[in-house]
């Protein structure tokens, strides 16, 4: 371990990542790891997320802007 390493207590050895699954936000269109921390639970669904992530969907319920409105906006700003 080199003395940075000791210091800031990062790795120096290669760890293989693990393998997460993609899952596409339905308003954005941008992929994002399929977890809890991304996306809510969605009993409902196949893989038993939501179909939109977090910040796109909290930002949508914080506006009271429809998804398409939101969708929208996203695309001006890419």
């Amino acid at each position: 371990m080199t003395m940075n390493a000791e210091i800031y207590g990062t790795q120096t050895s290669y760890e293989p990542s693990k393998k997460y699954s993609m899952k596409r936000c339905s308003i954005s269109g941008k992929r994002f790891k399929a977890t809890t921390e991304n996306f809510y639970v969605n009993n409902n669904s196949k893989d038993g997320l939501h179909p939109y992530h977090k910040e796109f969907d909290n930002f949508r319920r914080s506006t009271g802007a429809s998804t398409e409105r939101v969708r929208k906006l996203i695309n001006l700003v890419k």
